[in-house]
This record gives C-alpha cells, sequence and structure tokens, in this order.
C-alpha cells in the first residue's frame, strides 16, 4: 500500500477514534459531576457553627423519606430504575448529612415508608427492615427519634389511624412517644386523627417538669397551623420550647404565643446557605417545619434539617438542601438524546451509502 494512503487511513483512524474518545470523555464527566462533584460543593455549605462556650446537642433531621414498597413500585421495568435511583438518592444524601453534622439525636418526621398505614403486617415489617438499611445509623448516634406518618399509621380519610397501626410502627421501631437526652425532651404528638385529641398526658413523664430543661415537640403534621381549640389547650399544657415538624415537604418557621399555641407569623426558609438563630426560646413558640428529603415528592428542593441546641435555649438551625436530582436526571435525559440524533443521522447516511452501493452493484452486474 502506497506511503500515502496508509497515512491518509491511520489519519481517518484517528480521528474515528478521537471522537469516541471525546464522547467517552464527556459521558464519564458528566457522570462524575452528577454523581460525586455536585454532592460535593452541596456538602461544602453544610457546615454549621456550634455555641463553643456551652453544652449543647446536634440533631439532624429527616422528614417524609417516603421509601417505595412492593406495593408503590411501578410496572416493569420501570420500576427497577426508578426504586434503585429513588433508594440510592435518599441513603446517598442522608449518610452525607450525617457525615457533615456529625449528630447525638436523628429525628425522622414521619411517613418513613411509601405504603405503611396500607401494608399487611409482613409487608410492613420488610420494608421496615428495608428501610433500616437504607438509612443505617452510625453508633456514635445516641439516640434515634421514629415519628409516624400518615403513611405508616393512617389518617387520611378513607384510611383511619387505628390503635393496631400505631402500635405495630413503635414496636417495629422500638420507640416511645418521650425521648430525653441530656438537657432535652422530645415528645411525640399524634395530630393526624381528626376526632380525638393527643393522647400525652403530663402526668405520665413527671420529669418533664424539672425547671432547666428544653421541651420539644415531635409532630408529623404541623401543630401552630392547627385550629382545633382542644388539641391547643393539649400543646399550651406541655410547656414546649420548640417543635418540630414535616409533611408539608416544604421549609417553613411558624412564630405563635405560647399562651394560644397559634401561630401568627410565617417565614419561609428556602435560601441557601441561610442559617436560623433564636437567642431565647422562651420568648415564643416556634415551630420549624423540615422539608422532605426525597426527590420524588416532586419539590424544586429538598434537604435535611439540622439543629444546634444550646443548654442556654439558643438553636442554630439550617437546612441541608441536596443537589436537584431531576436537574441531574435531565442532563442525562439530554446527553442520550443528542447521542441518539448523532447516532440517527450516521445510521440515515450510513443506510444512504448502502443503498447507492447496492445500486451501483445491480447496475454493473446487469451491463
Amino acid at each position: 500500500m502506497p506511503i500515502r494512503n496508509r497515512i491518509m487511513g491511520f489519519t481517518c483512524c484517528s480521528k474515528r477514534v478521537t471522537k469516541l474518545h471525546l464522547a467517552g470523555v464527556f459521558l464519564f464527566l458528566l457522570v462524575l459531576y452528577n454523581e460525586w462533584l455536585e454532592y460535593g460543593l452541596k456538602a461544602h455549605n453544610w457546615l454549621i457553627q456550634e455555641e463553643a462556650d456551652e453544652e449543647y446537642v446536634r440533631v439532624l433531621i429527616a422528614a417524609d423519606p417516603q421509601i417505595l414498597s412492593e406495593k408503590s413500585k411501578l410496572s416493569y421495568p420501570l420500576n427497577i430504575i426508578s426504586t434503585w435511583d429513588a433508594d440510592r438518592f435518599i441513603s446517598k444524601t442522608f449518610h452525607m448529612a450525617l457525615e457533615k453534622a456529625h449528630p447525638e439525636v436523628v429525628i425522622f418526621l414521619g411517613d418513613l415508608i411509601n405504603d405503611g398505614s396500607i401494608s399487611n403486617d409482613k409487608e410492613f415489617s420488610e420494608s421496615v427492615q428495608h428501610f433500616k438499611n437504607l438509612m443505617e445509623i452510625p453508633e456514635y448516634v445516641k439516640k434515634i427519634i421514629y415519628v409516624p406518618g400518615d403513611n405508616d399509621i393512617g389518617g387520611e380519610i378513607n384510611d383511619p389511624v387505628t390503635a393496631t397501626k400505631v402500635k405495630r410502627f413503635y414496636e417495629a421501631f422500638n420507640q416511645d412517644i418521650h425521648t430525653s437526652y441530656k438537657f432535652i425532651d422530645f415528645v411525640q404528638v399524634n395530630a393526624m386523627d381528626q376526632h380525638n385529641s393527643p393522647n400525652i398526658s403530663m402526668n405520665v413523664y413527671p420529669a418533664l417538669g424539672k425547671r432547666g430543661r428544653i421541651r420539644i415537640l415531635l409532630s408529623h403534621i404541623p401543630l401552630l397551623p392547627i385550629s382545633r381549640k382542644t388539641f391547643k389547650e393539649v400543646i399550651v399544657s406541655h410547656e414546649p420550647s420548640l417543635i418540630f415538624s414535616g409533611h408539608e415537604h416544604e421549609s417553613f418557621h411558624f412564630i405563635g404565643e405560647r399562651k394560644d399555641a397559634l401561630a401568627n407569623e410565617f417565614w419561609p426558609l428556602y435560601a441557601e446557605g441561610n442559617m436560623w438563630v433564636t437567642e431565647n426560646l422562651s420568648d415564643h413558640l416556634h415551630e420549624i417545619t423540615v422539608p422532605t428529603c426525597s426527590y420524588r415528592m416532586g419539590k424544586e428542593k429538598y434537604g435535611y434539617g439540622i439543629a444546634i441546641i444550646a443548654r442556654s435555649g439558643v438553636v442554630h438551625y439550617k437546612v441541608k438542601w441536596s443537589p436537584s436530582r431531576f436537574s441531574q436526571l435531565w442532563n442525562y435525559v439530554i446527553c442520550a438524546a443528542l447521542f441518539g440524533i448523532v447516532l440517527l443521522y450516521k445510521l440515515i447516511f450510513w443506510v444512504k451509502d448502502f443503498m447507492i452501493k447496492s445500486f451501483h452493484l445491480v447496475k454493473y452486474h446487469y451491463t
């Protein structure tokens, strides 16, 4: 073969290899950014400063993960992809939040399992184990609190709360409605039963009345916006210092008076990197609504709450926003579409060349 032809053949081959290399490098960089770099950039803003001069408790809060069960999975084969990606995202972001926050207390604010309330005992047990595997807690965490949500024990019109489902939830997660750690008392409140007030009595836990302790109510549904009088009386009787809630899938801050436990101020907590600080929990009654940590809820933003609570009552709170999984998935879709267009373009020209060559061969054969 002439040297010139060899050089031209080598050059064409090199160009083909270069294009493949560029495509591979682009895909590698996209995956690297979507699955690792963006998480690292987000986690860089997750740092929060504690009060170094006094005793404090670091708390990590996850709301509405709604882990998929067999009942909620989509039709094959979408169920494999969607469930795998949703589970992976929840587990990955949760453990990143754990690593950055290094909390002493972890709180799950309800709707842990997407179909817990309508599952039978076997399905519920399997879903609970799957949840615990995904949201594995390290040994340095001293207390884990699981608050039931309407997806866990009922609460909707066609899915009422029952004593059986409540008992099943608390036994599966080895929970009590009262948890104490250091100078804080965490008390769970069930606001999902539309007919009854929370069945929590101050007489059951006399230790809660000790001075110098901070009492925090935990509820799946926000408490201060509720207008039921009997319910308000129960909240006021607890004399809470702070309330954490979920359910709304959004990040809110309600402020009310202690005497009536009714919200009279409302502020969204959306800004990236912003920290909410209260100097004294005794002046007003504050409620923080923690956003969902799952992108499956369809919200634009999702993440985890981190609170640093000092013995003096000073609270630093910040939302650790996760990367936008929807943006990442759209990046993959756009990339796949572009590659598809290029391949289709190449295929059209290949078919055209093939038809032309076939035509010439047939013409040559008959001439």
